[in-house]
């Protein structure tokens, strides 16, 4: 099965999100555990992770179709040491917030070295996302590829094949393929979407694929820009994305929409979910 879905909002109260994601017809979700773009927000109370286990159940979502994604700020390989306490603790907390929520995987973006060099960036992402599976039992974090503008990490399969082998929790770590990124950062996903997904297979094995965005993109091959479009109005076009959802590596995780026009995503998730089946 395929779990396709768009990152819905949390407005209202996090469960909200359950059923806005089965009124568009999906499959599966990505949602923010808290505001995105705060450092400290309120406790999750029991009460509400308690609506959204209920509400999980009732609309038959299960917990493996949810892709959680870290908020924004956290930047896990900065050198700057208050920043890295900041971004630490916030990642604790959302790991935290995922596990009440009855949720297994956390996705992250790999965060951004800013001076220095490439290696010690990638030692101190991996150190805490480390830090962070040791301390939350039962979590696992998904690595977000990048397009790979200025110092960000994660723009290659090599890149993230380094950080895994730097990691010393490495059962508990895969990865989120982003195809906006992936094309930004020169993989060619319009025309080489199946040598693509083979090629993550081959390198990492199957199970390290915890997740992918599925976004077409507004800015070219190579472009090192992340500029997401709606399906089939971009520049990799709808074609790529038939091929990616019936890859047998894309069974059972989710497959999340951040395209910009949510009035398309009804029949974006249509589309999809009839392409998997053939």
């Amino acid at each position: 099965m395929r779990f396709i879905g768009p990152h819905v909002s949390i407005k209202e109260n996090i469960s909200s999100a359950v059923g806005r994601a089965a009124a568009l017809g999906a499959t599966g979700f990505a949602i923010f555990t808290k505001n995105q773009r705060i450092w400290h927000a309120p406790q999750l109370k029991d009460e509400d992770a308690q609506s959204f286990r209920l509400e999980m159940a009732r609309h038959g979502f299960r917990p493996d179709a949810v892709l959680p994604h870290a908020g924004y700020l956290i930047n896990p390989a900065t050198p700057d040491k208050e920043l890295q306490e900041k971004s630490l603790a916030l990642f604790l907390d959302e790991a935290s917030r995922c596990l009440r929520l009855g949720l297994s995987t956390i996705n992250i973006h790999p965060g951004a070295y800013k001076e220095g060099n490439r290696e010690d960036g990638i030692r101190r992402a991996s150190e805490m996302i480390d830090t962070v599976l040791r301390a939350t039992e039962g979590i696992k974090v998904a690595v977000e590829n990048t397009a790979g503008s200025g110092t960000i990490l994660g723009s290659s399969f090599e890149e993230l094949d380094a950080l895994l082998s730097s990691a010393k929790e490495k059962d508990r770590i895969g990865f989120t393929l982003d195809t906006a990124h992936l094309y930004g950062a020169g993989y060619d996903v319009k025309e080489k979407a199946e040598e693509i997904l083979d090629s993550f297979a081959s390198r990492f094995g199957k199970e390290k694929l915890l997740g992918m965005h599925l976004n077409d993109s507004k800015v070219p091959l190579s472009s090192a820009k992340d500029r997401h479009e709606s399906i089939g109005l971009g520049l990799i076009g709808t074609e790529a994305f038939r091929i990616i959802v019936r890859h047998p590596i894309t069974e059972g995780i989710p497959l999340i929409l951040e395209t910009p026009d949510e009035s398309r995503w009804k029949a974006e998730i249509e589309m999809l979910l009839t392409a998997s089946e053939h």
